[in-house]
């Protein structure tokens, strides 16, 4: 479980450094080529960076995996084929699928979203079957990711013949992505280093075992946060793209600020839900051998919170052209985060870790605040948020104090979910409905 964590961290980080900020760059740019009728030439563009981009990381893998053991348990080869098609699928599907509800082809969207992660399963489940090791595992899993990277193509189908009127539209010059990208690079080599350093730097203080068993409770908070992320831009993006397109740099401060006050109650909202359901989406997710980390699971989710209201200066950085922003802030988390978690691991492995990466997220948080105050002249939704908080209350002190009282079942565990759910779907919505109505026909390009 330990070593298919870290190739999962390092695939990812290579994919992350490489071909990611191009394709959000070809996101951000795409409303503006499609409005000028260059969006198809422009997406043939990046799928062939995208191709040699993956063959290279590739090679460079199977090159240093050769010379040096970076990661006990796999063979240089099986490295080297997880991470050309991770490095090739994932980057792909992320930016086709997003440019598909750009186009507010919202069921397509959702389709090829949900290939991504049944198909991905699907493949494991059945490579597993015939091949029963973790290699073959993860191999499915990415195999899903280049089925889903089909709706890169239906896009560029959708983007009609390619015309010659760049007019206005976002270059997409060497110079324009490299300006944008490098700070990416950095950035996500920070990143990484704050979030998944934990991998690396508990294997050492605790061993392998301690590893996959935090990293299977840290995931029930990052992949459920990540999921709300995911949903709430689904619907929010449209809008935001479409706004940065028409208002052009004069407009960007507006436009966060109507991204944030949407966005970060929304994320508070749904993180105290996290914090009260998480004994609960343990007990129905997490084996038996795993459950020692419930008591601690508070703490990733409030970690997650925090990370998640942070990340409303990625969308800064995106609207800007500039992610330069973010550089500060990770560059703290990349060092609070793995002393924390050595520091804190060694006295409490599970406790200590947990503790450390929540105290390095809210020491991001803090910093986050002033950079983007100085970035822009914007305003954070305080009362939003104070007003998500409150609601939020109730989902905590009722997921914390059942488990209090007596160990839940797996029916209890269902039925608190259920009614937490409900809970908070019914206050999201309350709370998005000054913007959700906005969100449809905010194409004017072409379809």
């Amino acid at each position: 479980m330990g070593y298919v964590a870290q190739t999962a961290s390092l695939v990812a980080l290579l994919a992350s450094i490489v071909v990611v900020p191009v394709g959000l760059y070809v996101v951000r740019g795409f409303l503006s080529w499609l409005d000028s009728g260059i969006a198809r030439r422009q997406l043939m563009r990046f799928l062939a960076f995208a191709a040699t981009a993956a063959v290279a990381c590739a090679l460079l893998v199977l090159i240093v995996r050769s010379s040096v053991l970076i990661i006990e348990g796999i063979s240089a080869i099986s490295l080297a084929a997880l991470t050309l098609i991770y490095v090739f699928g994932f980057p792909l599907q992320t930016a086709g699928t997003a440019c598909l509800n750009l186009l507010g082809r919202r069921i397509t969207y959702v389709a090829f979203g949900n290939l991504a992660v049944w198909g991905g399963l699907a493949f494991a489940v059945g490579l597993f079957h015939y091949f029963p090791s973790p290699e073959a595992w993860l191999l499915g899993v990415y195999l899903g990711y280049v089925a889903a990277a089909f709706a890169f193509f239906l896009v560029m189908r959708l983007a009609g013949q390619s015309g010659v009127d760049a007019t206005g539209s976002l270059p997409f010059t060497v110079r324009a992505v490299f300006l944008f990208a490098w700070p990416q690079v950095l950035t996500t080599v920070l990143w990484w280093t704050q979030s998944q350093s934990y991998r690396f730097v508990l294997g050492e203080v605790g061993g392998p075992a301690l590893v996959g068993l935090f990293a299977a409770g840290y995931t029930i908070c990052a992949g459920t946060m990540q999921t709300f992320e995911t949903l709430f831009h689904e619907f929010y993006n449209p809008k935001l793209y479409r706004s940065l397109a028409d208002q052009g740099h004069a407009g960007v401060a507006q436009t966060w600020n109507d991204y944030a006050s949407a966005y970060l109650p929304a994320v508070v909202l749904f993180g105290a839900f996290l914090v009260g359901m998480t004994p609960y989406l343990a007990k129905v997710l997490l084996a038996e051998q795993y459950r020692e980390m419930i008591p601690v699971l508070f703490l990733p989710a409030v970690a997650e919170t925090l990370r998640a209201m942070g990340s409303a200066l990625h969308t800064m950085g995106v609207a800007k052209l500039d992610m330069r922003v973010l550089v500060v802030p990770v560059l703290v988390g990349a060092i609070l985060s793995p002393v924390l978690v050595y520091v804190l691991g060694s006295i409490d492995p599970l406790l200590g870790t947990a503790m450390g990466m929540f105290l390095a997220y809210l020491g991001v948080f803090l910093v986050v605040i002033p950079i983007s105050r100085r970035a822009l002249p914007i305003r954070w939704p305080i009362r939003r948020i104070l007003g998500a908080t409150l609601a939020g209350l109730p989902l905590i002190i009722l997921g914390q104090f059942l488990t209090m009282a007596f160990n839940p079942t797996l029916a209890i565990s269902l039925l608190v979910l259920a009614i937490g759910f409900l809970y908070v779907a019914s206050a999201q919505y309350f709370l998005a409905r000054p913007w959700l109505g906005q969100t449809v026909h905010v194409v004017k390009g072409r379809k």
